[in-house]
C-alpha cells in the first residue's frame, strides 16, 4: 500500500491481475504432445497400440488442463483475497477514495464517496469522473489529473464543484495520487473530502476557495484548513486524537534561489507523507512548520513525530547538498481544550524540541505553559521596570594576583521583581534584547555606573559595562558614553566598554565608533573571548584594549589537559598582542591557583567575591581580600608572563 500525500490514506487500487506467460508455455508441449499422440495412434500397426496412444494422448492435456485449472484457482483465490483486503481497508478509510483509469472512468469507489455525493457505488463504476463536475470547473480538474505526468510530482491537489444526487453542489477538495506508473496498481487514485461551508452562492469562485484552505508550494491544507478540520475532530467524541508539530530548520538558507525553495518543500512534503500512517492527516502550520493530526493518543503521536524527524536529513540541491535537521513537539487533542490552545500547546513543546537541539521530540507539559506564562509576564514587566525603581547594579570585583588588589568592577544589572523576587539576566536580558528597550537599559547602566564609581572619590578603580550588540549597531553608542563620563565626572580612562567579537565584524561603522571611544580613552574589552570568531588576522588592528576569557574554559579544568592547554593559549595570544586577559568565573581556590601558576593575572569570580551591592562598594567592601594559597613553583614553559599590565 502507498500512503497517501495529503489526507493520509492508503493509496492503492485493486490489486492487478497476475500477469503471466506460464499458461501458455504450457499449452505448446500439450499441443506437441498431443500431436504425437494423434501420430502415433494413425501409424501404429496394432489395435492395442493404437489404443494404447490414444489413451496416452488424452491423458496428457487433461492433466495439464487440470494442473492449470488448480492454478487458477489459486491464483483467483489471491486476487480475490487481496481485493477484499483492499475493500476492507478503503472501508475504514477516514476519507472518500475514487479510483480512475487511463481514461479517467471510474472503477472504483468506497461507499463513503458514495455516501459523500448520494450516488450508489455500484452505479458510478464506468462513469466519467467529469460527468458531476461543474462545467466550469471540468478543466482544471482535467488538468490536475493529468499534471502529475508532466511537471515530475505524482500527487496534486484540486477543489471543484461536484453536483449532489439532489441536485445542490458541493465543493470537493481531492488529492490526487498518480499510480498509472505502479504495476501493482495502475491507476489513479483520488482522496476526497467535502469542504462546503454553505451552498455556493451564485458567482462561487473555487480558485478563491482553494487558495483559501491549501498551501500553494506544497498543495497541502493551509493553517485555515487544519483550524477547521481540529474544530470538526474535537467534535467527534469516544476518539482520541493528537496533534504533532514538526519544526525544519535550515530551510532559511542563502544559497537557495525561490524556485530551489519550492523544490526542496515538495521534496520534503514527500518524505514526510511518506512516513505518515495511513489514518494521519499532514496540513502547513505557522511559520512554516508541518503539523499531523494523529488518529491516536499522545503516544502514538510521539512515534509518528519520531519517524518524521529522521524522515527529514540531507536534500540534493543545484550545486550540492542542503543539510536539514527537525525536532518536533507533540500535545493531546482534549475535549476541554479548544483549537486555538490546542495549537499554543503544540507550539510550546516544539519550542521546547528546539531548545534541546536536533532530532528532539519533546511532550507538551504543564511546566512549559508555566515557563511560558512566566516568560510573558516578565516580557511586560519589564517595560516599565526601570521607571518603578525595580532595577539596580551590583559590582563583580576583577582581582590583580600579583599585586593583591582589586583593579575594576563589572557593572551588572539585576531586577528584583515584586512578585517573582530576583529574576535572572540570563533570563530578562533575552527578553529586553527582542525589543528596542535594550539600549534605553544599555544608556541608564552606563549613566549609573558611572555616577558610582565617580561617587567613591580619590581612587582608580575602574568599571566595565556591558554593551549589547543592538546599542552598538544603533549609532548611539558614543554619544551615550560621552553623556555618562560628562554628568558622572568620572574620567574616561576608568571606563571599559565591553563588547562581544561578533560585534567586530559590523558595519563599518561600529569601528569607526569604537575607535572614537578608544581617542577619548575609553578602553575596549571582548566579552567571552574565545567562544565566538576568535583568530590573530581579525584582532591585529581592531580597536580593543582587554581580552576577557569566558568561564566556559575553566569546566573540569583541573582534570582536562585540553582546557588547560586552551587557557594557556589565551594567555599566548594576549601576551602576544599586548593585551591584558581577565579569566571569568573563577570559583574556587584549586582553580585559582591553576590559573595563577600558568601566569594569569587577572582574575574575577566569586573565589574573591560575590557581586557587591552599591551601599558595600561605597562601604570600601571591594578592596577586602582573599588569601591567596602558596605558589606552586612552575617552570617558565609552563607560566608565560602576562607582562601587559592591566590599565588603572
Amino acid at each position: 500500500m502507498t500512503t497517501a500525500p495529503v489526507l493520509g490514506q492508503p493509496a492503492a487500487a485493486y490489486p492487478a491481475a497476475p500477469r503471466t506467460g506460464r499458461a501458455g508455455l504450457l499449452a505448446v508441449p500439450v499441443l506437441v504432445i498431443s500431436v504425437c499422440a494423434v501420430l502415433g495412434v494413425v501409424l501404429a500397426g496394432s489395435t492395442a497400440l493404437r489404443l494404447l496412444f490414444a489413451l496416452a494422448g488424452i491423458a496428457v492435456p487433461v492433466t495439464f488442463q487440470a494442473a492449470l485449472y488448480v492454478r487458477q484457482r489459486s491464483l483467483a483465490g489471491d486476487l480475490h483475497r487481496s481485493q477484499s483486503s483492499f475493500r476492507t481497508l478503503v472501508k475504514s478509510s477516514v476519507d472518500p477514495v475514487v479510483i480512475l483509469d487511463d481514461t479517467l472512468r471510474v472503477t472504483f469507489a468506497s461507499e463513503s464517496a458514495a455516501e459523500l455525493l448520494g450516488l450508489d457505488a455500484a452505479r458510478m463504476i464506468g462513469e466519467p469522473v467529469t460527468g458531476r463536475v461543474h462545467p466550469d470547473d471540468r478543466a482544471s480538474l482535467v488538468g490536475a489529473l493529468n499534471s502529475p505526468l508532466t511537471d515530475g510530482t505524482d500527487f496534486a491537489v484540486r477543489t471543484a464543484r461536484v453536483q449532489h444526487a439532489d441536485g445542490r453542489w458541493r465543493l470537493i477538495q481531492a488529492t490526487v495520487r498518480d499510480l498509472r506508473t505502479d504495476p501493482d496498481v495502475g491507476a489513479l487514485v483520488l482522496y476526497c473530502r467535502d469542504v462546503t461551508a454553505r451552498v455556493p452562492a451564485p458567482g462561487f469562485d473555487p480558485e478563491l476557495a482553494e487558495l483559501s484552505l491549501t498551501d500553494p508550494v506544497t498543495g497541502l491544507p493551509n493553517r485555515a484548513a487544519l483550524v477547521r478540520r481540529l474544530g470538526a475532530v474535537q467534535r467527534e467524541a469516544g476518539r482520541p486524537f493528537a496533534l504533532a508539530l514538526v519544526g525544519v530548520e535550515g530551510l532559511a538558507s542563502e544559497v537557495l534561489t525561490p524556485d530551489a525553495e519550492a523544490a526542496v518543500l515538495r521534496s520534503l512534503t514527500g518524505r514526510l507523507t511518506r512516513a505518515l500512517r495511513g489514518e494521519d492527516w499532514l496540513a502547513r502550520g505557522k511559520d512554516g512548520d508541518f503539523v499531523v493530526l494523529v488518529d491516536g493518543t499522545i503516544a502514538d503521536a510521539e512515534t509518528v513525530a519520531a519517524r518524521l524527524v529522521a524522515a527529514v536529513g540531507p536534500l540534493p540541491i543545484p550545486g550540492g547538498t542542503l543539510h536539514l535537521t527537525a525536532v518536533a513537539g507533540v500535545t493531546a487533542l482534549l475535549a476541554d481544550v479548544d483549537t486555538g490552545e490546542a495549537l499554543r500547546r503544540g507550539d510550546l513543546a516544539l519550542r521546547s524540541a528546539r531548545n534541546a537541539g536536533p532530532g528532539a521530540v519533546h511532550r507538551y507539559l504543564d511546566a512549559l505553559r508555566i515557563e511560558q506564562d512566566r516568560r510573558d509576564a516578565l516580557r511586560t514587566d519589564l517595560d516599565g521596570a526601570l521607571s518603578r525603581g525595580e532595577l539596580r547594579l551590583v559590582f563583580q570585583p576583577v582581582v590583580d594576583v600579583v599585586m593583591h588588589r582589586t583593579v575594576s568592577v563589572e557593572a551588572l544589572l539585576r531586577w528584583r521583581h515584586p512578585v517573582f523576587g530576583e529574576v535572572s539576566p540570563t533570563e530578562f536580558v533575552p527578553l529586553a534584547e527582542e525589543s528596542p528597550l535594550i539600549t534605553e537599559l544599555g544608556r541608564w547602566v552606563l549613566r549609573e555606573a558611572c555616577a558610582t564609581i565617580a561617587a567613591l572619590g580619590d581612587t582608580d578603580l575602574g568599571v566595565a559595562v556591558n554593551v549589547s550588540a543592538r546599542q552598538v549597531r544603533s549609532g548611539e553608542l558614543v554619544p551615550d558614553v560621552i553623556s555618562a563620563l560628562e554628568t558622572s565626572g568620572l574620567p574616561s580612562s576608568r571606563l571599559i566598554v565591553e563588547i562581544t567579537e561578533s560585534v567586530l565584524l559590523d558595519d563599518s561603522h561600529v569601528l569607526e565608533d569604537l575607535t572614537v571611544l578608544r581617542q577619548l580613552g575609553v578602553r575596549i574589552a571582548i566579552d567571552d573571548f574565545g567562544t565566538g570568531w576568535s583568530s590573530l588576522a581579525y584582532l591585529v588592528g581592531m580597536p580593543v584594549d582587554v581580552l576577557k576569557m569566558d568561564q566556559y574554559f575553566l569546566s573540569n579544568v583541573e582534570h582536562d589537559p585540553a582546557r588547560r592547554a586552551m587557557c594557556r593559549a589565551v594567555l599566548h595570544l594576549g601576551s602576544s598582542l599586548g593585551l591584558p586577559v581577565i579569566v571569568e568565573g573563577v570559583t574556587n581556590p584549586a582553580v585559582l591557583n591553576l590559573l595563577r601558576d600558568m601566569g594569569h593575572r587577572f582574575l574575577q569570580g566569586y573565589v574573591f567575591s560575590r557581586p557587591l551591592e552599591a551601599e558595600q562598594l561605597a562601604d570600601g567592601a571591594w578592596e577586602a581580600w582573599v588569601e591567596l594559597p602558596a605558589p606552586v613553583p612552575t617552570t617558565a614553559a609552563e607560566a608565560p608572563a602576562q607582562s601587559a599590565a592591566m590599565p588603572s
